[in-house]
């Protein structure tokens, strides 16, 4: 029985997103798991991945002369993670997935082990990415299928135009934060409505950008009498 299904811990934890541009990244394993889980950390803007594993896939090993990975063809030693900011392992071995979470734990960087909980201080979430859109799911482990089914679910339903229409709406972010006005006492919902949703599938982004802008003025405008009326009463 392996340490997963002997003990299942609580998954519940904190969502974040990691920054991992050129910080170090090492993944144990170099099989179809961990070649799925490299495409997604090259996807997640991971460039500095080290891949540990005395065989690999043939897509790894692309991916290594390609420059996209450095692969040491060994086992796994403590020391491989030594400066590392976030650790993977896809091994179906659980001493070395231990041995790694140990390591890990021992040198406060987090570690995720595929399909083993109980050596994991990081899970990975389901998600759904549409331009600058990410959605995350997560089932706390209980149900790996629902998540894959709900991913699947709004895969379909969010489309290239809401990662254009949050573009736009950025921009006119950016705008008013340049003048002074603060984003975050905005209502913004107007704009996610199906209708402009729909503008933008029609390419009428012009008329897109003018609706942003008025709604925005407007709410602007109502926030300042509302701070007029304070001062007011106040006085």
């Amino acid at each position: 029985m392996t340490s997963s299904q002997s003990q299942r811990p609580d998954l519940h934890g904190f969502p974040l997103v990691l920054l991992l541009g050129e910080r170090k990244v090492v993944v144990i394993g170099a099989g179809k798991i961990a070649s799925r889980k490299i495409d997604g950390l090259i996807a997640g803007g991971a460039k500095n991945i080290t891949v540990i594993a005395p065989e690999a896939t043939e897509h790894v090993q692309q991916l290594a002369r390609t420059n996209a990975l450095d692969w040491h063809q060994r086992e796994f030693q403590e020391n491989d993670i030594e400066d590392a900011f976030f650790v993977m392992t896809a091994t179906e071995n659980a001493a070395v997935n231990r041995a790694v979470f140990l390591a890990g734990e021992a040198r406060n960087i987090f570690v995720n082990s595929a399909d083993d909980p109980v050596n994991c201080s990081s899970i990975l979430m389901s998600t759904v990415r549409q331009g600058d859109v990410t959605i995350a799911i997560s089932t706390a482990g209980k149900s790996p299928a629902f998540a894959k089914w709900i991913r699947k679910y709004l895969q379909g339903r969010l489309g290239p135009e809401y990662g254009i229409l949050i573009s736009l709406v950025n921009d006119e972010r950016e705008r008013i934060r340049s003048l002074g006005f603060s984003s975050e006492d905005i209502n913004w919902d107007p704009a996610f409505d199906f209708s402009v949703v729909q503008m933008v599938r029609d390419d009428k982004l012009e008329e897109v950008r003018e609706f942003i802008a008025q709604f925005v003025r407007e709410e602007i405008k109502a926030t300042e009498a509302s701070s007029a009326t304070l001062v007011a009463t106040d006085q």
